[in-house]
């Protein structure tokens, strides 16, 4: 009988080495379907990198320390610690790439994968392909192993980081509560101050009282859309300093040149997912520091 047909789990299969060096990222993977599981580990092993897996999320965070990982990735639901759970206990000593391969893309799972910490969320019916190529992606934002520091006492979210230690405000205008909850949560886990409105008059009347640096906003708005909603947040003027984003389901070739009017300059279309926000909210932040910075040299 082979190796696989046995079921040989964490015993066997992880120990197989595919030129591997130390240089080799290390990856912790915790899935309890072992069909799954065997195929997701002989692919990486097949890609060089060293692997250990676990059948349930607590086994996983037994396996965490020794192990010291490069990157997790995790079953949304597992047995006797689900996979938000397990990568909430990761993140009290790490800020590594957390990737959800799940079967599951509802938004309230993904709302507290994302409060959980979750770095990205790939779908099963994606294919081991697609989870490969995510891994990938997140391994080259991250140091290189050997450079690793161990992080302590941490509880930072794995996106694309923001080194200027400058808090923004941003005003999220969206009728649809999930949606302004998982942007909210990608928000406040980079520490930044977050205002919230469902309608355009709401947004406009915090826009004056709260001054923010970003406005991400819902295209179709209950009373008005979100290019009259730009035009009116400054009495009919532009605020050029402004960092505009735009989510949406769907944008008609008129909505895009009246958005790219305004100066909307990033787009996240629905339905949201963790990767997709995070990108967009770690580009806004940079890109309302910079504007914030040249304000400052004009002034002076």
């Amino acid at each position: 009988m082979s190796q696989a047909s046995e079921r040989p789990g964490r015993t066997e299969i992880e120990s197989v080495s595919a030129s591997t060096t130390k240089a080799s990222a290390k990856i912790l993977v915790a899935e309890d379907a072992d069909d799954l599981r065997d195929a997701i580990l002989l692919v990486l092993v097949e890609q060089g990198y060293r692997v250990q897996a676990a059948r349930d999320g607590f086994e996983a965070t037994q396996m965490f320390p020794d192990f010291d990982p490069d990157l997790v990735v995790l079953d949304m639901r597992m047995p006797k610690m689900s996979g938000p759970n397990t990568c909430a206990a990761i993140r009290k000593t790490s800020n590594l790439p957390v990737i959800m391969f799940t079967s599951s893309n509802e938004a309230e799972d993904v709302r507290e994968a994302i409060t959980k910490g979750a770095t990205d969320f790939v779908l099963k019916t994606t294919g081991v392909s697609e989870l490969t190529e995510r891994i990938s992606f997140h391994l080259s934002k991250s140091e290189a192993p050997e450079a690793k520091e161990k992080e302590t006492n941490a509880r930072k979210i794995a996106s694309p980081p923001i080194k200027q230690k400058v808090t923004t405000t941003t005003l999220i205008v969206d009728p649809n509560e999930e949606s302004r909850s998982i942007i909210k949560a990608v928000l406040t886990r980079l520490n930044q101050n977050v205002v919230e409105a469902s309608n355009a008059a709401e947004a406009i009347k915090t826009y004056k009282t709260e001054s923010p640096d970003i406005v991400i906003s819902e295209w179709s708005l209950p009373d008005m859309d979100a290019f009259n909603m730009m035009s009116e947040l400054k009495g009919g003027k532009f605020d050029k300093n402004l960092v505009k984003g735009m989510i949406s389901a769907r944008l008609s070739p008129e909505a895009q040149r009246k958005a790219s009017f305004v100066g909307i300059e990033n787009f996240l279309q629905k339905p949201l997912s963790a990767a997709k926000v995070e990108m967009m909210i770690a580009n806004c932040v940079r890109t309302a520091i910079r504007a914030r910075k040249r304000k400052s040299r004009n002034a002076a």
